[in-house]
């Protein structure tokens, strides 16, 4: 269940209920209601998730990967669309040999190449 199913199956529980003591979502102390909804909430939630794909779509995740490809689009990619450079030759400072060897070729190239970068990397 997405975050939006949850908060719309929330706010029917709520409407469902005859007294709040009954609602499996009612704390017995001062607390009161777990999860607050109703359906400006909603609404609310909607745009919001709407929002954040959208800035998701317009900002793609930057892996060392995806910057290298800018560099070199037709670097070579095995067959699951990993570079084949192997990141201990490539980058010896910032691979530890051990952990190299603790993994697959395969393994050690997505971890490496897949890794996240920011402008300031």
């Amino acid at each position: 269940m997405d975050v939006v199913e949850f908060f719309k199956t929330v706010n029917r529980l709520r409407k469902n209920q005859r007294c709040c003591k009954e609602c499996p979502i009612h704390k017995n102390d001062d607390m009161g209601c777990m999860v607050r909804a109703d359906d400006d909430s909603i609404k609310s939630i909607d745009e919001t998730v709407s929002k954040v794909e959208q800035w998701a779509k317009d900002n793609p995740i930057k892996t060392r990967q995806s910057e290298f490809l800018k560099l070199f689009p037709d670097a070579e990619t095995d067959e699951s669309g990993i570079l084949i450079f192997c990141p201990r030759k490539f980058d010896p400072e910032n691979i530890n040999s051990v952990h190299c060897h603790r993994h697959g070729c395969l393994e050690c190239r997505k971890d490496y190449w897949l890794t996240e970068v920011t402008n300031n990397d």
